[in-house]
């Protein structure tokens, strides 16, 4: 996932990515990092998720961080697809709606390119 920083240079990290039943994405962060602290400051993001097997999504959004039982609710998901995930105090759940997609699937000829605008 791709933020950005005070400066204008955009800050990549690698995240466990969880889909919510409502469409948005869910993760979890340090409330210590450069991830959070950017969100905070800029909610825009972008992600490029892959299947390892010639499929990917790219998206663009605007990220929320979750409080009460929105975070909760998505610390459930997270936690189904990636054990562990939300098990420090100091760990911040934060959902991503999307505004802009591309799915890409080169494994099939022709491949595939769909863009999507919820």
């Amino acid at each position: 996932m791709a933020t950005n920083s005070g400066d204008g240079c955009p800050e990549s990290a690698w995240i466990n990515l969880a889909a919510h039943g409502d469409g948005r994405l869910v993760f979890g962060t340090n409330e210590r990092s450069r991830k959070y602290a950017n969100l905070r400051a800029d909610p825009r993001v972008s992600l490029v998720v892959v299947s390892g097997t010639g499929q990917e999504f790219q998206l663009e959004g605007e990220a929320t961080v979750l409080e009460g039982p929105d975070a909760r609710d998505a610390g459930e998901v997270l936690e189904s697809r990636h054990p562990g995930a939300t098990g420090k105090a100091s760990t911040r759940l934060v959902a991503v709606r999307p505004r802009w997609a591309r799915f890409v699937d080169i494994s099939v000829d022709p491949p595939v390119r769909e863009e999507f605008v919820p």
